[in-house]
């Protein structure tokens, strides 16, 4: 419980910290905006009791005073709409720069969150959760307003009642009911429903998920000739009933508790206005006190409503700014303290150990490999051997468990990230398709060389790329149909993914599966053609066909997390092993 209420005041405290940094007009506004009409709120019933005992004797003597008190409650009557353009017009500003401001806060921890942790359901959920709250990011400006409204509305009814309280003390039991019930039902209704949001955190973003396959040219192709359509749809009416089924629930039981709540809170207004009519009755009350009495009972049920309403709003906004701000609890890279050397002797792994959140096994179990400088290395392996995995810890993306990476003597674990990426350029399995012109597509990876157009036309020859490249109208041309540009085969777009990672100046490339939707023999000549291009530098091929192999300086077989051989294409291909075997399975194919 300490540790929750801590969590609260520390993001409370992020909350004021964001505002004052981003749009510190609104803190300040809403802050004297909430004094202002509270004191307005305040001021108003002792107005109208004063003008009640002022009419029957008003005469030249108190004209001024009369008149006084008039201007003074029109002002107490109009300058709360003022206030509310005022800090309705700052809630819009606020709104308007949430992306520039929280948006890229979010996007800058992002960039630092260890791959690893994206491998975890629970850290997909908590982006998920971040993202709604996100979305609605104005919800840090309406804590606060909550908070200033609340201890306005707290300061008004405290002030109502002692008004009410200097005519009679027994008035004041029936409001303090009416309150209570009001608040309770409130912090109620408002975290069993927070509780069952939170709940649906997975839920939501299956729903989200099946709803994204209806607009994605991939999937949406696959389903209409595979016919399934009609059973996705099920799947996502079923899960979007069920959110909605809940949610449904929950607003039901609060409109239940809200119509109890409305019938008991007007029964306590009424009992407190037949009060102050039978003590008006029974001459304890003046004429202009009963006024007075009315005027406070009509404010004190509005601001007890609003009380109990805003600290309901209040918690509703803690938890969206809650979810916002657990977003940046999400562990990111731990930056090492030595500035990472390009390599000059190897890479040296050693007894490396990884496993994937959740998993009961290790995807890398004890793997010691060398890999020298300039040295050509081909991976090959059954699908689920542990080749990819290796590829993401070799390139520093994953930390291993236990073990060690080294970069000549560098351990990767106490080097700087950013120094080593720039020195490895990776072409992963699942690539992108970036819907932007050919030469971005390309540049990306090096954006420092993108506008040398001698470098990128080699690197577009150099992967056989120069042929689509002047039939689409040169490199400057968009690629796919999402914005209207060219769309390419998969292979063609293995071939821009393959140029990506070929344009990049670094030490090591990595290439994970790059041609899997190439032809072999394509892919024989484009790898092989690619190795030769690269001579002197180091690179690592993952790959299931093992036609490459005969160009490599060095393969690697990978089986259940372990390498079992290592060696050149002819040894391995004559010791009978595991390669052997691959080897001769796939020479049936062709």
């Amino acid at each position: 419980m300490k540790t929750i209420r801590y969590k609260g005041i520390r993001y409370l405290f992020y909350c004021i910290r964001d505002i004052l940094r981003f749009t510190p007009i609104v803190l300040w506004g809403k802050l004297v905006s909430s004094i202002i009409e509270g004191g307005l709120s305040v001021w108003q019933p002792i107005l109208i009791a004063e003008l009640f005992e002022l009419v029957p004797d008003l005469g030249p003597g108190n004209m001024e005073l009369f008149k006084r008190d008039v201007a003074a409650l029109c002002l107490c009557i109009g300058l709360p709409s003022l206030c509310f353009v005022i800090t309705r017009g700052m809630a819009i500003c606020n709104d308007c720069k949430k992306e520039s401001c929280y948006g890229w806060s979010m996007f800058e921890h992002a960039r630092k969150i260890r791959l690893e942790a994206l491998e975890d359901p629970k850290v997909l959920d908590t982006f998920q959760k971040a993202n709604a709250s996100y979305a609605n990011q104005a919800a840090g400006s309406k804590l606060l307003s909550c908070l200033f409204i609340i201890i306005e509305a707290g300061l008004v009814c405290i002030s109502a009642v002692i008004v009410v309280g200097r005519f009679s003390v027994w008035l004041i039991p029936c409001m303090a009911l009416g309150f209570l019930v009001h608040l309770s039902v409130n912090l109620y209704s408002e975290k069993h429903r927070a509780s069952i949001y939170r709940g649906q955190s997975s839920l939501r973003r299956k729903r989200q998920y099946l709803w994204q396959l209806f607009s994605r040219m991939e999937s949406v192709k696959e389903m209409r000739t595979l016919g399934f359509g009609g059973y996705l749809k099920r799947l996502w009416v079923d899960t979007n009933v069920e959110v909605v089924r809940e949610m449904q629930e929950v607003d039901l039981k609060a409109a239940r508790l809200g119509s109890m709540d409305g019938i008991l809170k007007n029964a306590c207004y009424a009992a407190n206005v037949a009060g102050a009519i039978f003590l008006m009755v029974e001459g304890e009350l003046a004429v202009g006190q009963f006024a007075a009495c009315l005027s406070a009972f009509s404010l004190l049920q509005t601001e007890l409503t609003k009380l109990g309403d805003k600290i309901g709003d209040f918690f509703t906004c803690y938890h969206q700014v809650e979810e916002y701000y657990d977003f940046f609890e999400i562990e990111t890279e731990a930056e090492g303290s030595r500035t990472y050397r390009p390599f000059r002797q190897g890479i040296r792994l050693k007894d490396v150990h990884f496993r994937y959140c959740g998993a009961a096994e290790d995807a890398l179990d004890g793997v010691d490999l060398d890999i020298k400088k300039g040295e050509h290395v081909v991976i090959v392996g059954v699908n689920g051997s542990g080749k990819t995995t290796l590829s993401k810890v070799l390139a520093g993306a994953y930390l291993a468990c236990s073990g060690s990476v080294y970069y000549d003597d560098q351990d990767v674990k106490e080097l700087r990230r950013e120094g080593l990426y720039k020195d490895i350029s990776l072409v992963p399995q699942n690539f992108i398709h970036y819907n932007f012109s050919l030469r971005e597509n390309i540049c990306i990876s090096d954006l420092r060389h993108r506008e040398d157009d001698k470098r990128l036309k080699q690197v577009i020859a150099d992967v056989g790329l120069e042929e689509l490249a002047q039939g689409i109208g040169g490199s400057d041309t968009l690629l796919g149909r999402e914005f209207g540009g060219c769309e390419l085969s998969g292979g063609e777009w293995q071939k821009v993914a393959i140029a990506r990672g070929l344009f990049k100046d670094s030490g090591l490339i990595i290439l994970d599966e790059p041609t899997s939707a190439l032809d072999p023999l394509v892919e024989y000549d484009i790898l092989t053609r690619f190795l030769e291009l690269i001579q002197g530098e180091t690179s690592v091929i993952i790959s299931h066909r093992v036609g490459i192999c005969r160009a490599a300086d060095k393969v690697v077989v990978m089986k259940d997390g372990r390498v079992v051989e290592c060696g050149t294409h002819e040894s391995l291909k004559n010791a009978g092993g595991e390669y052997s075997r691959i080897w001769t399975e796939q020479a049936k194919w062709y």
